[in-house]
C-alpha cells in the first residue's frame, strides 16, 4: 500500500484546547478508509507567510500513514468537506513524491553546469585600472561645491 502525509493547517479561530479533538477526528477519517501505521506530528501554532481568510497565525499538523490507493479520493473529499477549521491542506503520496525526487535528481546530474571562463578573469586583472576611487572621507565640501557648479553650468547640447 502506498504512504502518504496529510498536512493540514487549522485557523487561529480554533481554539488551542480544540485542536485534539479534531486531530482525533482527522485520525478517525483515516482509521474509516483503512489506514494504517498513523503518525502524528504537531507542529504547533507558527506565524503564516501570507494571510488565510484573514488569519495570521496556523497550527500545524502532519499526519503520515498508508492507505489502499483506491480509497484516497474519498479520505480526500471527507477532509474538504470538513468544518471550516481546516484552512489549507495537502495530501502528498510519498512513493511517487520520493520516485520523482530521484529521477529529478538523475535528470540534474545530466545537465552539463557552465564553468566561468579562466581567460576573462585574466583579462580583467590585466585591464588598466582607472583612476582609484576617492573615499568621501577625503572629499572637502569647497572641492564638492566646484564639481557641482561645473557640472550645472556645462552645455549638454553638445
Amino acid at each position: 500500500m502506498p504512504q502518504y502525509e496529510l498536512m493540514y493547517l487549522l485557523g487561529a479561530q480554533v481554539a488551542d484546547d480544540q485542536v485534539p479533538v479534531i486531530s482525533q477526528q482527522i485520525q478517525k477519517f483515516v482509521a474509516d478508509f483503512g489506514g494504517t501505521n498513523v503518525v502524528e506530528t504537531q507542529l504547533g501554532k507558527k506565524k503564516l507567510a501570507y494571510p488565510i481568510k484573514k488569519t495570521r497565525n496556523g497550527h500545524y499538523v502532519v499526519v503520515n500513514f498508508t492507505m489502499d490507493g483506491k480509497k484516497i479520493n474519498e479520505f480526500d473529499a471527507r477532509v474538504r468537506s470538513q468544518d471550516s477549521s481546516i484552512i489549507r491542506y495537502l495530501l502528498v503520496n510519498l512513493d511517487e513524491h520520493l520516485e520523482r525526487t530521484a529521477k529529478d535528481k538523475i535528470a540534474q546530474s545530466k545537465i552539463v553546469r557552465r564553468e566561468p571562463v579562466p581567460e576573462a578573469a585574466e583579462v580583467k586583472s590585466e585591464s588598466k585600472p582607472s583612476k582609484p576611487a576617492t573615499p568621501l572621507a577625503e572629499i572637502d565640501e569647497k572641492a564638492l561645491d566646484e564639481k557641482i557648479e561645473a557640472a550645472l553650468t556645462e552645455d549638454l547640447t553638445k
